[in-house]
């Protein structure tokens, strides 16, 4: 009799806490975000025309991306992604760049290096009821890094966050 009742109670616990866990890897940011966003890969032609269209001066560096979109998250659940975001990139020793805040936006910024050369860039972007990151390929040196997000205007990216 106790036993029934303690079984589902267990369960319950450790689906609760395996839920709220933070991800080690982006492997696992992913898989825990995964049923909640919208992906959406962009080649290198898309990043091409892209550049057309706008003045980011970060797309002359990227080679490809995938987009990875939350919407209608509230303040509280912003912050849990951009925090599980973080974790999952230190997981696997991505370089925490910066973290900028333009207008009701945050933008924080992670990368890989190998010699000398930036090779792996996620962007995270928060704010207005969104979540968009950005996991790009890339090939810059972390000046040229600096510089393009010296110049970041997310007025650009407001249509995709409203």
């Amino acid at each position: 009799m106790i036993m029934n009742k303690i079984i589902p109670f267990l369960a319950l616990v450790l689906f609760t806490i395996s839920s709220c866990s933070t991800p080690k890897n982006m492997s696992e940011f992913y898989d825990k975000y995964d049923k909640q966003s919208t992906v959406i890969p962009l080649p290198k032609f898309a990043i091409n025309l892209a550049k057309k269209n706008t003045d980011l001066k970060i797309l002359e560096y990227i080679n490809s991306a995938k987009v990875f979109i939350i919407t209608d998250a509230g303040k509280a659940k912003q912050n849990r992604v951009i925090k599980n975001l973080i974790a999952a990139t230190k997981g696997e020793n991505y370089e925490q760049m910066i973290k900028l805040k333009v207008k009701k936006n945050n933008v924080n910024a992670a990368y890989l290096e190998d010699k000398g050369q930036i090779n792996q860039l996620i962007l995270g972007v928060n704010g207005l009821r969104n979540v968009l990151v950005i996991d790009s390929k890339v090939n810059l040196t972390k000046e040229q890094l600096e510089e393009a997000l010296d110049n970041v205007d997310l007025s650009e990216l407001e249509d995709i966050l409203k």
